[in-house]
């Protein structure tokens, strides 16, 4: 002992640990093979826990230094006199957590290459912040050299580069080939669980974030989607990444989704892109016991905004490629935490209960009835986070062992976790009798779960009624002091809960963020050190300063949001599969489907303000609602579309799917039809649903310029079109751009109205060759009346309009010149082999005279 005391620059006689009684200082804990040292004004250590995470063993010990300036007067004597007791063991590496220890440090070289040298042990070591994560991983998230993150350092050798992940995966070398940065209109960066893709514009994630909480799969990539709070990631632009990927990595890849959105949908359309099988998890894997193997991961599912939720009984499925006939396989499960259901080769998410029933687990939650499967409707329905349903089938309902059912599903809910509980609400299929809706209306208050009513009585406004409010109001963030160690938090484990109290379980997710110093090149003995360093031992003192850090973060603490729900909840942001393998052309035949209504009168009702914006999930669930018959018709087509143009998804993936099909839906009705131009006029408030999701889908489109053409089927210009007038379309205005190759020109019998547009868009991008002339204003634009132009001299009778700015901007002339350019468009002769569409011929129903 006096021996180690005198490498250490120590006063024999002075007792082990000696500081100034002022202060705290450096503290010692031992966890079987597992060492902290940290503050002694710190009896609760943040890292505590994730230290018995990590892997070691006498062979191979772990150091984590978790101390703050204040605290690091007698950090060098700790942790020398530790490095000198492990050395005894002749271990075969010790693992030591220190923030920059590799990093290098002029002619001295690194501290960790030091340390190994004067103890004569391998060390492992980062070379710059270093991150403890949930399931035992260690993590550099920004190597302070090229190829570095962690490093082995052995007495008198070379440094060897470990990578940024320990222990290492062993996709992690053909990983570390991928170059990080631009995806197209992303950026792909390192994350512990594989690799990141998320919109350039999105900040890149920090410990503490869900991408830092993802566990890493030992045999599996895993490519995290997007971030909360951000535009989701294309198609193509995930196609490229995996693509570029070694095909050692790529054939073990599973996709993740990172932003609260589901990832099934874009799954389908990267298998399509790609040709290949995908799997991807429908929430986010977390570390379930401190050990990296799969069996040991939970899924949890995560908001738009960021926030933990519920853990699905479904939790991974495999998505395939599209059939050459334009049909999708249905993806295959491939993962499950369904209580009592067994998970291995050949079985399926299900349970046999005791009555005979069998429940499944599904993407949505789960489902309750006697068939082998459940329907294709309930097994298509997404995962949405603020909610997990449970569809109990009428067959279930009826008969004397309906009691027996309920109790059987009773007790399967009482053994989820305490957030699936907190989350859960149980619904009826949509044929059930009112008295059946009763009785699961009971069962549910008796159970503690949220009703939903059945899909056929529910209406929109219920839909909105049922939105989950947060509970509690996010906690702020309390600055505590911290170490030169990063950690991110794990969800701590289900509390007890009955059936009839669901609890929901918070999930505290912790950063400790530092900044250290790169190594310090050592200065000799601690001070008030009476001894010297032998020569022949040639042992240097370990200087306090090098074990110090600069800078003392914040640590952060986020519970989650306890949700509960009143009505059900369906996310649009998944679509049926495809039922063709290209998009059908615009001019398709039209849709003879009846909408769910009576037939509408073809008079025009007074115009009420058309719908604007981007539309929202009610609107889009009360709209697949209204076209659930036809739905599948016009499903493929738009996602073949947004595969070949991922631009339409605009502002976001869940909502351009149904306004897309609104568009296609408008553009394969005829005016009579049910969903044609005089439905939407003469009963906006049943289908303002779809009106709505159909104006979102217009702004989607690219917006057209130069002459666009609509025809009127009158002798001659109405008596009050005349300059100055102002001309209203109370739905949706076909047209035919003038300059397109091919255009169509209207008979010389019609009136023909040319305009000067500024927000009508091209339709052409939903055919199948993405090419033609059509053309279409949103509902409720308007167009002053610049000239009329009688029938005379062969001329056909025509009416010269411009679009009028919207937002009461001012409206001007345009020139002279521009104003013989429209109407020599509008004289042009009828000649030609293309038909006038009949869609793009009638009148603009509401005409409103110029002020006199």
């Amino acid at each position: 002992m006096p021996r180690l005391l005198r490498r250490f620059g120590r006063r024999a006689g002075a007792p082990v640990g000696a500081a100034p009684a002022e202060g705290p200082r450096t503290v010692l804990e031992d966890l079987s093979h597992r060492y902290l040292l940290r503050s002694s004004a710190v009896d609760e250590s943040t890292v505590r826990d994730l230290l018995r995470d990590l892997p070691a063993d006498a062979r191979r010990p772990v150091v984590v230094v978790d101390v703050p300036p204040d605290a690091a007067r007698n950090l060098g004597e700790e942790l020398g006199t530790l490095l000198g007791r492990l050395s005894d063991g002749e271990p075969l590496a010790v693992r030591l957590v220190l923030s920059g220890a590799a990093a290098p440090a002029g002619e001295a070289g690194p501290l960790a290459q030091r340390l190994a040298d004067a103890w004569r042990i391998t060390l492992e070591a980062p070379d710059a912040a270093a991150v403890l994560t949930p399931g035992g991983l260690l993590y550099v998230s920004e190597p302070a050299t090229p190829g570095g993150g962690w490093w082995r350092f052995v007495p008198d050798a070379a440094p060897e580069a470990l990578g940024i992940r320990l222990p290492a995966p062993r996709w992690q070398r053909a990983l570390a080939r991928v170059p990080a940065g631009r995806v197209g209109a992303c950026v792909a960066r390192p994350v512990p669980a594989g690799m990141l893709l998320s919109p350039a514009d999105a900040a890149a994630p920090r410990p503490g974030d869900p991408a830092y909480a993802a566990a890493a799969h030992p045999e599996k990539v895993s490519v995290l989607l997007g971030v909360p709070r951000a535009a989701p990631v294309p198609a193509d632009d995930l196609a490229t990444l995996l693509a570029g990927l070694p095909a050692d990595a790529r054939s073990s890849v599973r996709l993740v989704p990172a932003d609260g959105r589901e990832a099934v949908t874009l799954a389908e359309d990267v298998c399509d892109l790609l040709g290949t099988e995908l799997e991807v998890t429908l929430g986010l894997p977390l570390s379930g016991d401190g050990t990296a193997e799969a069996a040991a991961e939970s899924v949890r599912l995560l908001s738009t905004e960021g926030e933990f939720t519920w853990s699905p009984p479904l939790t991974a499925l495999k998505c395939f490629p599209a059939r050459d006939d334009g049909s999708r396989p249905e993806p295959e499960p491939t993962g499950w935490s369904l209580p009592g259901a067994p998970a291995g080769a050949g079985d399926e998410p299900a349970l046999l209960l005791a009555s005979g029933a069998r429940a499944f687990a599904v993407r949505s939650g789960l489902w309750l009835g006697k068939d082998s499967a459940p329907p294709r409707e309930i097994g298509r329905r997404p995962t949405d986070a603020r909610a997990l349903r449970v569809t109990v089938d009428s067959a279930c309902l009826t008969g004397r062992e309906r009691d027996a059912h309920l109790k059987g599903l009773a007790a399967l809910l009482a053994e989820l976790d305490a957030p699936a509980r907190a989350h859960a609400e149980i619904a009826g299929p949509a044929d059930a009798a009112p008295e059946l809706v009763a009785e699961l209306r009971k069962f549910a208050v008796r159970t503690g779960l949220a009703f939903a009513a059945p899909a056929e009585t529910q209406t929109a406004e219920t839909e909105v009624a049922g939105l989950r409010e947060p509970g509690t109001p996010a906690a702020p963030l309390p600055a505590v002091t911290a170490a030169p160690v990063t950690t991110t938090g794990r969800a701590p484990a289900a509390r007890p809960a009955t059936a009839s109290s669901p609890e929901p379980l918070p999930v505290v997710a912790t950063t400790v963020r530092a900044e250290t110093t790169a190594a310090v090149p050592l200065a000799g003995p601690l001070p008030d050190s009476a001894s010297t360093v032998s020569t022949a031992e040639s042992t240097p003192a370990v200087s306090r300063a090098a074990c110090t850090p600069q800078a003392a973060p914040a640590v952060a603490v986020v519970p989650t949001v306890a949700l509960t729900a009143t009505g059900p909840l369906q996310s649009s942001a998944a679509r049926p599969p495809a039922t063709s393998p290209e998009p059908a052309p615009a001019e398709a035949p039209r849709t003879t489907v009846r909408a769910p209504a009576p037939a509408v009168a073809p008079a025009p009702a007074p115009l009420r303000p058309a719908p604007t914006g981007l539309s929202g999930e009610r609107d889009r669930h009360a709209f697949r609602e209204l076209a659930a018959d036809i739905w599948e018709e016009h499903s493929g087509p738009v996602g073949q579309a947004l595969i070949r143009l991922p631009a339409l998804r605009s502002s976001g993936e869940e909502g351009a799917n149904a306004d897309l099909i609104a568009v296609r839906l408008y553009l394969s009705s005829g005016p009579d039809d049910p969903f044609g131009a005089r439905a939407l006029a003469a009963d906006p408030d049943r289908l303002r649903p779809y009106a709505v999701c159909l104006a979102s889908g217009l702004r989607r489109l690219p917006a057209l310029r130069g002459t666009l053409i609509r025809a009127v089927p009158q002798p001659g210009i109405p008596d009050d079109v005349v300059p100055g007038a102002v001309l209203t379309c109370d739905a949706p205005l076909d047209v035919v751009h003038a300059e397109a190759r091919g255009a169509a020109v209207p008979p010389d019998a019609l009136v023909r109205y040319a305009i000067r547009p500024v927000t009508a868009r091209r339709t052409s991008v939903l055919t199948r060759d993405g090419d033609g002339a059509g053309a279409l204003f949103a509902a409720g634009t308007s167009f002053t009346v610049l000239a009329r132009r009688e029938r005379g001299d062969g001329s056909p009778a025509r009416v010269l309009l411009a679009e009028t700015p919207g937002g009461g901007g001012p409206f001007r002339e345009p020139s002279a010149g521009a104003l013989e350019k429209l109407d020599a468009a509008a004289r042009r002769s009828a000649a030609g082999e293309t038909p006038w569409p009949g869609r793009c011929t009638g009148p603009l129903r509401l005409y409103v005279p110029p002020a006199s």
